[in-house]
């Protein structure tokens, strides 16, 4: 072998190792990010969320930036709900200047998450003038913010203009609901669930709310009139005669509330909440025996 090939030869041998940690770095990222996507694919959201990251960290090292691997990353601490490991690197996708819209309802599920509303509040809208942005999906979050800090006509107001252009999301009654349970506003509270069993007509939520605001509804009024026969001084017997009838007329309404109860019971036998509603009501509809059944049921 003469000089000029053992030259040519070490040239190349050097040129190999200098830039096999950078092959290499390149395919640790490859295999990485495919990892990742495989581990997303079963539903192995914590491992997929974390070779995210380690794939994007890896291309970062090699000066290349992928925000995607970032938002990924994100996407899926939120979905095991590690909102704090979720939130720096759905922000590093922001700063990387990934502007699509479910990087907006990602980093609202972790600011909601950590209980941090206003920000969630401020990233919902600032994701919400994005071009192409889904308004129902922000709508919800937007409608969640706005429950849990209390923005009850904010929350009513948003809820019922998306509802008008997605009357069957389920997702959207329920928060319509909550949000007038919240204002003990019962009826419409009511209104929403039955929309809601319409949507789902097996739904165990709505069953059994439809069950307990009934009946808070109706001994609402039964105990109001109690208290007023009983604050009265000196009660004649036409004043007996009168609150009785009234009350036997308040205890019909408790009817309404039975078959949701009743359902409610048989697909949760041990609610503590629905078997004392079951007992008063029975007791006040003078259905002795179901009613002392279930007093029996709360020893």
């Amino acid at each position: 072998m003469n000089n000029s090939i053992r030259l040519d030869l070490k040239i190349t041998i050097s040129t190999i190792l200098f830039f096999l940690p950078f092959i290499l770095l390149a395919q640790d990222a490859d295999v990485l990010k495919s990892d990742a996507i495989m581990n997303e694919g079963q539903m192995q959201y914590l491992k997929a969320a974390e070779l995210y990251e380690k794939a994007a960290l890896a291309y970062e090292s090699e000066n290349q930036s992928d925000v995607f691997l970032w938002f990924k990353s994100g996407q899926n601490y939120n979905r095991v709900k590690q909102y704090d490991k979720a939130l720096p690197v759905l922000l590093k996708a922001k700063d990387g200047h990934y502007k699509e819209s479910e990087l907006f309802l990602s980093l609202a599920d972790s600011y909601i998450g950590l209980k941090k509303f206003k920000e969630a509040e401020i990233i919902l809208m600032e994701g919400k003038d994005l071009e192409n942005s889904e308004d129902v999906d922000f709508s919800k979050r937007l409608g969640l913010v706005y429950l849990n800090t209390k923005q009850y006509d904010k929350s009513i107001n948003l809820l019922n203009t998306s509802l008008k252009a997605d009357p069957q999301n389920y997702r959207l009654w329920y928060l319509l609901a909550s949000t007038y349970e919240r204002q003990k506003e019962l009826a419409n509270a009511c209104d929403c669930y039955k929309r809601m069993l319409e949507i789902k007509p097996e739904d165990k939520t709505s069953i059994k709310k439809l069950g307990v605001l009934n009946f808070q509804q109706t001994d609402y009024k039964y105990k109001k009139e109690t208290k007023r026969y009983e604050s009265l001084k000196n009660p004649t017997r036409v004043d007996y005669h009168n609150s009785t009838k009234k009350l036997e007329t308040i205890s019909q309404d408790y009817k309404i509330a039975l078959p949701y109860l009743e359902k409610a019971h048989a697909n949760s036998p041990n609610d503590k909440a629905v078997i004392s509603c079951l007992g008063i009501a029975y007791r006040r509809l003078k259905m002795e025996v179901k009613a002392d059944e279930f007093s029996k049921l709360m020893q």
